[in-house]
């Protein structure tokens, strides 16, 4: 590791090479000394490298062949060489200001690990006018604890967000076979679990919003396999298994299951979208034992007729 790099911002892509510009100018305008940006390109097939060699002074990796998702995000952090890495997603952008809060945030409180605040955006540009937006995450002030139970509530899916990832780069060294997360889609939310294991780990949850996440821009997967069944692995299987308290585990698994996974059960049966729609029995495998969400059981069970109605009265 070289102790001079700071941090590591570490972008996992694969052909978005338009959205990745956007990512990588908000990034390269506050570029400083002790930073290393860093570009895994998952085997693209348009104009990724050409970007990013417009960018002096990224460090740019091509797999041979596509990696997968998860493989990917692995590849970057064995790739980093900063004391601390930021998983950045390469269509989100990093707010003016960012960098040099987070190097400031490192130096005073030297964290396990960092969970930056965002705010989500819609179009193919961000007014950066801060006040037409508001927080994912709602605090007064930077939470800065090792008390698990008192981040994790309002972390919540956040934790699986890439873009809010920061850690320390010893902390991942130490884990054996990262490879068993191949396949959740949430191979970097484990991992981070993974590394809070224990008493004495420090977190923060940012206030103040460091990102702009782009709306409506995921998918390419099975949204009953991926947000049902391995959000439920993450959750109630390796936070469980890491020291984080099962009752409120499950009260973030379940409250999601009727908030944000039903809204999307909803509206990507009645839009056009790149998830996968198919396999609606999971949600009934995966959460039949848990009474508090059977009310949404319904809403796969309904006709798309039905559904549009719901989706349109709400949105």
């Amino acid at each position: 590791m070289n102790t001079d790099i700071k941090l590591t911002i570490a972008i996992p892509t694969y052909n978005r090479c338009k959205l990745l510009k956007m990512t990588l100018d908000s990034i390269m305008e506050q570029w400083v000394e002790g930073v290393e940006v860093l570009v895994s390109d998952n085997a693209s097939t348009d104009d990724t490298a050409g970007v990013v060699s417009s960018y002096p002074g990224i460090c740019y990796y091509r797999n041979k062949e596509n990696l997968g998702m998860d493989g990917n995000f692995l590849n970057c952090l064995q790739k980093a060489k900063g004391t601390y890495v930021h998983l950045m997603s390469d269509d989100d952008i990093l707010l003016p200001g960012a960098v040099q809060k987070i190097l400031k945030l490192i130096e005073d409180e030297k964290p396990d690990y960092i969970n930056l605040n965002s705010v989500t955006y819609s179009g193919d540009r961000f007014d950066y006018d801060m006040s037409k937006y508001k927080p994912r995450i709602e605090l007064q002030e930077d939470m800065i604890t090792c008390d698990k139970s008192r981040y994790i509530t309002p972390l919540g899916v956040y934790l699986t967000y890439i873009s809010a990832t920061i850690v320390k780069r010893e902390n991942f060294l130490k884990i054996k076979n990262p490879q068993k997360y191949f396949g959740t889609y949430f191979l970097h939310a484990h991992l981070v679990l993974d590394m809070l294991k224990g008493e004495h780990h420090k977190a923060i949850v940012t206030k103040d919003v460091y990102l702009a996440a782009k709306k409506n821009n995921s998918g390419g997967f099975n949204l009953y396999e991926v947000w049902v069944k391995q959000y439920k692995r993450l959750l109630l299987k390796t936070a469980v298994r890491d020291g984080f308290p099962y009752w409120q585990m499950r009260k973030i698994y379940t409250g999601d299951i009727n908030g944000f996974i039903k809204d999307s059960i909803i509206k990507y049966s009645v839009t056009e979208n790149e998830y996968d729609m198919k396999n609606k029995w999971i949600l009934l495998s995966q959460t039949f034992l848990y009474p508090e969400v059977w009310k949404t059981y319904k809403y796969i069970f309904m006709s798309k007729s039905s559904l549009r109605k719901v989706y349109y009265k709400h949105d």
